[in-house]
């Protein structure tokens, strides 16, 4: 098999031993939070020396880009899993806000979007991170998506307004002192739809 794909045993278990690395700092990461979290503590999880760590993560900035790229290929697939291959549509862009806001309200996101949001004045790298490897590909899979209906211009504004209406509907969500369930969300996003205005759409090629 290793023969097959072309991969050495040595460099399977590389690549085994920084998933661990990556699954044991991301727990860290969510329940401690980033300026809590040491490489030393992290190693001393995974076991074995503290140069196995420093050999696959130069710094826990570069540990910390692999966690939340662990997080954002997850949400990145369930979000495209209903974009992908799909022409713009009211019922299509509804099962894309409705899994978007899944998404969003799962556990791991949102420890995510608090570590990010508690930590990231004090360090920057942080947010910047999780923005460019986060929102950003997000936004793009979405404009791709309104773009096969409408003018670059024009899906990129209904991006911005359908990604900070969703947004801060979790936002909203999660201020609330009682749980919203899957009714609520679905009435949100219903009522979202029914009030907005679509532009022309761009002539047909």
């Amino acid at each position: 098999m290793m023969e097959k794909t072309g991969i050495s045993k040595r460099e399977a278990n590389k690549a085994r031993k920084r998933a661990e690395i990556v699954q044991v700092a991301s727990g860290m990461f969510l329940e401690q939070g980033y300026a809590e979290t040491t490489m030393s503590a992290i190693a001393d999880t995974v076991g074995g020396s503290k140069a196995t760590l420093w050999a696959h993560f130069a710094s826990k900035e570069e540990l910390f880009t692999a966690v939340v790229d662990l997080h954002v290929e997850a949400f990145a697939r369930d979000v495209e899993d209903v974009l992908t291959g799909q022409t713009f549509s009211v019922p299509a862009l509804r099962r894309a806000c409705l899994r978007f806001i899944d998404c969003l309200l799962r556990d791991n996101s949102v420890m995510l979007y608090r570590l990010v949001v508690s930590e990231g004045e004090r360090f920057p790298e942080i947010k910047e991170t999780f923005y460019t490897r986060g929102p950003v590909k997000l936004r793009c899979a979405i404009a791709d998506f309104f773009a096969t209906r409408f003018d670059v211009d024009e899906a990129q504004q209904l991006t911005q307004l359908t990604m900070s209406a969703v947004t801060g509907y979790r936002t909203d969500v999660l201020l609330r002192p009682d749980p919203v369930g899957q009714a609520q969300h679905e009435a949100f996003v219903d009522n979202l739809l029914s009030h907005s205005v679509w532009p022309p759409e761009k002539d047909a090629a």
